[in-house]
């Protein structure tokens, strides 16, 4: 009876025991190797975005969000534009780096113009030595621009006509930092003559041709260039860029990058891109635009051109 039992308990731990052996040899084991040639990881789904969202903004783009941010989202025109002045004059102090050196900015008559009076303002009354120069002289502004213009005015800053400006003279000596040796830059050259709405079809005029011939010339004179927006003379949509444009080592570009600034030979004018922020949402132009829509492939593109050639 004794030996009946242990010979039953001994086959009963045999098979525990060998059940214990096989489930040692499963993938639950943390001595088993969880991807081999014999055990291969099972293939991932591929990625598939929810939605895609917005890296440039195109001409009518950037129209359709200054219209819908006051209408929608209750922000005025003249708050967009205190952001993007005080994100410009930021700027300029980091390139000029030094409290004497120069700063200039040509003015156009839209929003960019504005951006220039406001940090024209906000440099002067932190010690720096400014300068407007008016690219349309005599040209009446909307009203946000003009109030801008008349608060820099009060300000003492001095606004001339771009025309008078010479590169030779007003391009000034190497400036050093007080109590530093740090040298500052010859003068801070700021482009805010034409934003988004040169359209490379229509070539710049002449009178503007000579502004940007004469910024050109402060440029290879020593000074820095900064661009707001986009350069003047360049395509917001396709990059292309007219022979007077500017070449900017710095732009500004506000919520998104202009896609002209993305593309050859824009992206070589533009220099540098920053995107400061302005006091909206970082996906505001998904929240406004919606997601982008979906590009055809290049297949379908080309299969449908075969089919015309053929037709």
């Amino acid at each position: 009876m004794y030996e009946v039992f242990f010979r039953v308990r001994k086959l009963e731990n045999s098979k525990i025991r060998g059940k214990r052996v096989g489930n040692m040899r499963k993938n639950e084991s943390p001595f088993w190797p969880q991807k081999s040639i014999l055990n291969p990881a099972p293939p991932k789904e591929p990625y598939e975005p929810v939605r895609r969202v917005r890296t440039t903004l195109k001409r009518e783009e950037q129209r359709m969000l200054d219209r819908m941010i006051g209408k929608e989202y209750h922000v005025p025109v003249s708050i967009l534009m205190e952001h993007a002045g005080l994100a410009v004059a930021d700027t300029c102090v980091s390139v000029a780096r030094a409290l004497t050196t120069p700063i200039h900015f040509f003015a156009g008559k839209g929003m960019n113009g504005g951006d220039s009076y406001v940090a024209a303002r906000i440099l002067k009354s932190r010690g720096y030595q400014v300068t407007i120069w008016d690219c349309f002289p005599g040209t009446e502004h909307s009203p946000v621009v003009k109030n801008n213009r008349e608060a820099a005015e009060c300000f003492g800053i001095p606004i001339r006509p771009a025309s008078e400006f010479d590169p030779a003279i007003w391009q000034a000596g190497i400036s050093r930092m007080i109590y530093e040796k740090e040298p500052g830059m010859p003068c801070v050259l700021v482009d805010g003559i034409i934003g988004t709405g040169y359209e490379f079809a229509r070539p710049l005029p002449p009178n503007l041709t000579e502004i940007t011939a004469k910024i050109e010339e402060g440029h290879s004179r020593g000074a820095r260039v900064i661009a707001i927006d986009i350069p003047t003379g360049v395509d917001c949509d396709t990059g292309e860029a007219d022979p007077g444009a500017i070449s900017a080592d710095l732009t500004l570009s506000f919520i998104l990058p202009k896609k002209g600034i993305t593309i050859l030979p824009g992206k070589q004018k533009a220099g540098a891109v920053r995107v400061p922020t302005i006091g909206l949402p970082i996906n505001i132009a998904d929240l406004i635009l919606g997601p982008v829509p979906e590009e055809p492939e290049e297949d379908e593109e080309e299969e449908e051109t075969q089919d015309e050639t053929k037709a």
